[in-house]
């Protein structure tokens, strides 16, 4: 494998590369040249300015791409050209429009296709999923999420493609939080309609550093999500609701499983209050024995190995993309916005956004 970008998050990926057993690092691409020659020199490997000259490597079987959100349709459409397998960064793109192009173009060349949703990957959110799918707390009829977390002005100057539509694609929802609605897509089921609203409240910034939505499900369960990067008293905080029972997750996780189910208790002949009879259990898992990038990594590595689809493939990383799309163009259309979404008319906005930056 090849990493491409290693400033930042790359680092991680060169790190569970070379300590898998089930991958080798064979080079590294950045155009920061300190950056990019010191990790080649760390790892014993070698370092390209352009990463086309790392895709011309014959015994290069796949790459890595961990560079700015902008960049990684462009980069991961001439990797699959090169005949690499392809493991690309969350946000997968900017857009759904990218993102069908990569999936396109990678069941084109018969290529593997993945992306990190490494949270996925955690033993206590593969148990709230366990949890979920057997029943244990009945059909879900509602869920929230609150992930509000803080980033300074000088996060967005460090880096000019941070904080404006043409590079970054977003703002809270595409960077910080994409992960809890890949998260919150994935415990319950494909989302069929997204209310939006977002704002930039204190940062300097073109983006959204605030995000609110009322997403509805397509069993009909309703969720309320909430994001921002304006919240010194950080919180992450996952309620789900079911028939049986219901999860929470803040900094510990437990779950509340109902004598009768919620139906049954609705139905009693008590008039104001029949009294509702339940037990709260802990949620407890084994501690993590690799990080979520390297069992994201070394699933990719098997999913190309054995010629099976990767656990998070290009279908399954579009999904909280879509929901990042979906409640942008809601919010400024106004209006709750029908999935799949009308990528035209994400793609129009997009452009609009972009022109304005510059002044257009």
């Amino acid at each position: 494998m090849g990493v491409i970008g290693v400033k930042g998050v790359g680092r991680i990926h060169v790190e569970a590369i070379a300590s898998s057993e089930k991958t080798e690092l064979r080079a590294v691409a950045d155009i920061n040249e300190e950056a990019g020659k010191t990790v080649a020199l760390n790892y014993g490997v070698e370092w390209y300015r352009n990463y086309e000259e790392m895709l011309e490597l014959k015994d290069l079987d796949a790459v890595s791409i961990c560079t700015p959100h902008f960049l990684h349709c462009q980069m991961a459409l001439k990797a699959l050209d090169y005949g690499k397998h392809v493991l690309v960064e969350k946000p997968m793109a900017i857009s759904v429009s990218e993102a069908d192009e990569m999936i396109q173009k990678s069941k084109e060349k018969s290529l593997k296709l993945a992306v990190v949703f490494n949270n996925r990957m955690k033993p206590i959110n593969r148990e709230i999923k366990r949890i979920i799918d057997s029943g244990e707390i009945g059909g879900v009829y509602r869920a929230c999420i609150e992930t509000c977390s803080f980033r300074t002005q000088a996060y967005y100057n460090r880096d000019a493609w941070r904080g404006k539509w043409a590079t970054e694609g977003g703002g809270a929802l595409i960077n910080q939080s994409i992960h809890d609605i890949d998260l919150f897509q994935w415990f319950l089921g494909r989302p069929v309609k997204v209310l939006g609203q977002i704002g930039t409240m204190y940062h300097d910034i073109e983006v959204e550093d605030l995000a609110s939505a009322v997403i509805l499900f397509k069993n009909g369960a309703q969720g309320i999500f909430q994001a921002s990067t304006i919240d010194p008293i950080m919180i992450k905080r996952i309620e789900i609701c079911g028939d049986k029972g219901k999860i929470q997750m803040d900094e510990n996780v437990r779950k509340a499983i109902l004598e009768k189910t919620v139906k049954d208790y609705i139905a009693a002949e008590s008039i104001w209050n029949a009294r509702q009879e339940y037990q709260w259990f802990d949620v407890r898992t084994e501690e993590e024995k690799r990080s979520g990038h390297q069992a994201i990594i070394e699933d990719f590595a098997e999913s190309i190995l054995l010629d099976r689809k990767p656990f998070i493939s290009g279908e399954e990383g579009r999904t909280a993309l879509e929901i990042v799309n979906a409640i942008i163009l809601s919010s400024f259309e106004g209006r709750a916005v029908s999935l799949p979404i009308d990528k035209r008319a994400y793609d129009n906005l997009l452009e609009r956004l972009k022109g304005e930056s510059q002044g257009m």
